[in-house]
């Protein structure tokens, strides 16, 4: 026992109020023992009805409290039980942490500041507790905040893919357009992702007729989805990924025309910048390049002229361009540059959609690349579920 003083000064650390008080307190150097108890004759309140009554027993629990210096802390109370004449016997709600939970709202709050800054088996070293304990932890405040989600005013998406895992495992994103938040995740891709999506604005006061346009890439598994589960929902077809597409093209082409191999393969990822970002040395390099291979050098050109699509100052003039760019890729395009073309093609009014709503995946694609820092930093999370509840966490914006 270290004195009344030592009691009231954690009294006031702890902010207890009356019936609440601290009736002792041991100390070592590795370990802090508080023990908290409510006046003898104090009447409570029944956490049912309200009403005030006297107390009937008392039950004794323990929780975690957040450490002193490098001391574990913990707390013990004897928890009144009230006899109420309207709804029989009840044990009342402490102040300092969730019903069922051995843990103080105090060392959820430190947990969840940790979390937010370093790897969870870091923060779980670092709060002397398994990494399951601060999972837990963290699965119920992102789901608390994602049951107050309202999502009434969604009207515009943003939606793409990540890897989760090797072996071409993903998860879905879907954020806000206008307000470039997440608002849902699921594992997989496809149809079914956007049927999950679907029951999920439903479930959180949206309703799928009302959202009007969709930025996403050129899946067919996402077009079927979106047409069959957001039936009033334009498209427009992103252009990162249509630059991504041509891009891959290009290097296919690359790999199969190379006179001077080893230049070309180091000047890979010079062909697939965007002409207007290389320097003058780039310039001079990929000249001599498209010198020393026709075949080479004319996909560059298409690549380059393709991406120019988003240079006109109209939907007019940027329809007659792709259109003049189809004709010359159908007549002398390399075979994965025709493949493109008839993407393209397949999807040119979707593609110059982003004349009319300028809508692209530029948040997602950022968004992505967090993403996967995070799935790095945590070493890979074996638990899909425990992944997108870290990405919600971390880079969703949530009201928790």
């Amino acid at each position: 026992m270290l004195g009344p003083n030592v009691n009231e000064a954690f009294s006031i650390l702890l902010k207890l109020e009356e019936p609440w008080f601290v009736e002792d307190t041991k100390v070592t150097s590795d370990r802090v023992n508080i023990y908290l108890s409510t006046r003898a004759k104090a009447p409570v309140e029944c956490p049912v009805c309200g009403e005030r009554c006297k107390v009937h027993d008392r039950v004794q629990r323990t929780w975690r409290d957040s450490d002193v210096r490098d001391a574990e802390c913990f707390i013990t109370a004897k928890i009144p039980r009230c006899e109420c004449p309207k709804c029989g016997v009840k044990q009342i709600a402490v102040p300092w942490a969730r019903e069922n939970i051995g843990f103080t709202e105090s060392f959820e709050r430190r947990a969840m500041s940790l979390m937010q800054r370093m790897p969870l088996t870091k923060a779980a070293e670092f709060m002397h507790v398994g990494t399951w304990v601060l999972e837990g932890i963290l699965r119920y405040h992102v789901q608390r905040a994602l049951d107050r989600m309202d999502l009434s005013d969604v009207k515009n998406i943003l939606l793409d893919e990540t890897s989760c895992k090797r072996g071409h495992r993903y998860i879905t994103v879907i954020a806000d357009a206008d307000t470039k938040r997440i608002i849902f995740m699921t594992e997989g891709k496809g149809s079914d992702s956007l049927r999950s999506f679907s029951d999920w604005l439903i479930a959180h006061n949206g309703d799928p007729s009302r959202i009007k346009l969709v930025s996403c890439d050129f899946s067919r598994s996402f077009l079927a989805g979106i047409n069959k589960h957001l039936p009033r929902a334009d498209i427009v077809y992103d252009r990162f990924h249509l630059v991504k597409m041509v891009n891959d093209a290009l290097d296919k082409i690359r790999s199969k025309n190379q006179m001077n191999g080893s230049r070309h393969k180091w000047i890979r990822f010079k062909l697939m910048k965007n002409g207007k970002d290389l320097s003058d040395d780039d310039k001079r390099k990929i000249f001599d390049i498209k010198n020393d291979n026709s075949v080479l050098g004319l996909a560059y050109e298409m690549k380059e002229s393709l991406i120019q699509l988003y240079d006109y100052p109209d939907i007019s003039a940027a329809s007659e361009h792709v259109k003049q760019w189809l004709s010359w890729v159908d007549s002398k395009g390399e075979a994965p540059m025709k493949a493109v073309g008839r993407t393209v093609s397949r999807h040119f009014h979707r593609i110059l959609n982003w004349y009319i709503h300028k809508m692209s995946n530029g948040f997602l694609e950022g968004l992505n690349g967090m993403i996967q820092t995070t799935k790095r930093i945590g070493r890979g999370y074996p638990n899909t579920q425990n992944f997108m509840t870290m990405i919600f966490f971390r880079h969703g914006r949530l009201d928790i």
